[in-house]
């Protein structure tokens, strides 16, 4: 800015600005860098802030895919789970599918007699109850298609394929966070990383208050002398 400029207006409209250039000068300069700082600041702020969101985000999908895999490894349910007929090496067998770890999944539930052995059996020991023994297993997957609650009892059985499927990959994954002591240490490194970090913050925008008082009193100061 023209700094003479302000001085001549200010004289014009009988001000009291009674300064030097060089005075004007040097407070333009030191609100100048003022700007810069709390700029800086509040860049920084805004860093750590989405730095927070992030990992937010992240720990809510992770917590997510892990509710999934704790609801499917113990509370099986026939929900989303989906039946086909398929031939494979000249034998035929019931198959499910069924989506896991953001990828869908097949298994086999076993022939058409297999299926009607576990059915009766299921039957027996009463896990079904509104379902009558099948007396033939000779029946084909078109007709059994017509019968909604069989479709029911052998998605029942899918369901429990599918979760000793999940249970049987954690295990020989060694994918169980509670003995996972690797993973329980990195938490603990990671946690104490943010810490210092979060101090670190909390140190520099104590020391920034700090500069921004000093440089309120050193106005203050100037106004009272100059104005």
């Amino acid at each position: 800015p023209l700094f003479n400029k302000i001085l001549e207006t200010n004289h014009l409209i009988k001000g009291r600005l009674n300064v030097k250039y060089s005075e004007l000068k040097k407070l333009f300069i030191a609100l100048q860098k003022d700007d810069e700082r709390l700029r800086n600041k509040q860049s920084r702020q805004e860093k750590i802030i989405q730095d927070q969101i992030n990992k937010c985000n992240a720990l809510k999908v992770k917590r997510k895919h892990n509710f999934e895999t704790l609801q499917k490894s113990f509370y099986p349910t026939t929900n989303k789970i989906s039946l086909l007929y398929k031939n494979q090496k000249g034998a035929h067998y019931i198959k499910a599918r069924f989506y896991w770890g953001c990828k869908q999944r097949e298994v086999q539930v076993g022939s058409i007699p297999i299926v009607i052995e576990i059915i009766n059996s299921m039957i027996e020991y009463q896990i079904l109850n509104d379902l009558s023994k099948i007396k033939s297993n000779n029946i084909s997957w078109k007709q059994i298609n017509k019968h909604p609650e069989i479709i029911k009892a052998i998605k029942l059985i899918a369901s429990l394929k599918a979760q000793e499927y999940i249970l049987r990959r954690l295990l020989s994954n060694n994918m169980n966070v509670l003995t996972n002591k690797q993973d329980y240490e990195e938490e603990i490194i990671l946690t104490k990383v943010e810490e210092i970090q979060y101090d670190n913050a909390v140190n520099n925008n104590q020391f920034d208050e700090k500069e921004d008082i000093k440089g309120v009193k050193w106005y203050e100061r100037w106004r009272e002398e100059n104005l």
